[in-house]
């Protein structure tokens, strides 16, 4: 995959905690959706409880995205060592990765489709 998961930084610290992501390959962050689901024994499961879509945004191959649990601003720096950092938030109110029974899923959905209410609705 473009994008990988690195490793949770500041675990249980809501002020400070954040996922930290990679990209390996040039990449349009807009594509991605992470997600926070279960994690049993040694796999996730599919009680999915949190999740961040993240806006589209050209990211390139070096860069490094952090996701902040907590709220905040979307920003972007440049990085002495070249590239870019992007930080998003996902604007909780407590930790998300304090807890060994959590896991951070990183999903590709470069396509997608969706039904307003209006038309869910016509269709009952």
């Amino acid at each position: 995959m473009r994008i990988k998961i690195d490793r949770v930084a500041d675990r249980g610290d809501l002020a400070r905690e954040r996922l930290v992501l990679r990209v390996r390959k040039d990449a349009d962050i807009g594509d991605f959706m992470l997600i926070r689901t279960g994690f049993r024994g040694r796999s996730v499961t599919t009680n999915v409880t949190n999740s961040l879509w993240f806006p589209y945004q050209e990211v390139a191959e070096g860069d490094l995205i952090v996701v902040y649990s907590k709220s905040g601003t979307n920003k972007r720096h440049a990085r002495d060592s070249g590239g870019t950092v992007h930080f998003f938030y996902w604007g909780q109110r407590s930790p998300l990765w304090d807890t060994d029974d959590a896991a951070p899923v990183l999903l590709y959905a470069p396509e997608w489709k969706h039904r307003t209410p209006e038309q869910l609705h016509r269709s009952a």
